[in-house]
């Protein structure tokens, strides 16, 4: 009964799995308010009922899709925690990751369908940000937690550095691209702009001179 029990809830979860997998691309290309459980149904190859077993509404199936996406995210680009000497280096190479994780098709519709959804709803928001941007702001901030004690950098509170930081990434490149203004960014520009990142950052919290 054991390894019929383990069998059946690996067979659920791979089941999930594909309905968000489904869900992703339903979502990112219709939207939020156009997407129909009927669809993803048919696209999954079955009944709404067996939709429903997962999801109790559309409304759950999204928190789901952004759990998830944000799940994604916080692997692909803090799945170690940033460390280093030299804090400009390793912000440069951090906003590298941040950026490409941001700049793909996928992400740019994911976060314009986020801002979007969560005027209607705000726990939309809430839930993203709790998935995806809070974390990322802790895992930095310990990071420049270390920083400051070794007297590389200044900051009184490092949660609000770690939030000026990643503001000045949503900044540049990231908010051209979810306007369309500009195509995918290259490799080359996508360095440029976290080293350009990094350098603003660090001036701003560099430690006085002669250490006081």
């Amino acid at each position: 009964h054991f390894v019929k029990d383990n069998k059946n809830i690996a067979a659920r979860g791979q089941r999930r799995e594909a309905i968000l997998n489904i869900a992703r691309e339903v979502f990112g290309a219709e939207g939020y308010s156009s997407a129909s459980m009927s669809h993803i149904a048919s696209r999954l190859g079955g009944s709404k009922g067996t939709l429903y077993n997962y999801f109790k509404s559309k409304e759950d199936l999204f928190q789901a899709h952004v759990q998830d996406r944000c799940d994604r995210h916080v692997r692909e680009t803090f799945g170690q925690q940033p460390i280093g000497g030299d804090p400009t280096l390793v912000l440069m190479d951090l906003g590298v990751r941040i950026l490409e994780s941001l700049m793909s098709e996928e992400a740019t519709a994911f976060y314009t369908l986020i801002v979007s959804e969560a005027r209607r709803d705000p726990s939309i928001g809430h839930a993203f940000y709790e998935s995806g941007p809070r974390f990322g702001i802790q895992r930095i901030a310990e990071f420049l937690e270390g920083a400051r004690a070794k007297g590389l950098i200044a900051a009184e509170d490092c949660v609000q550095a770690a939030e000026d930081y990643l503001s000045l990434l949503h900044g540049g490149l990231h908010w051209k691209r979810v306007l369309n203004v500009i195509p995918i960014p290259t490799p080359e520009e996508i360095r440029a702009e976290a080293e350009r990142v990094a350098r603003t950052f660090m001036r701003a919290y560099a430690p006085a001179a002669g250490g006081g």
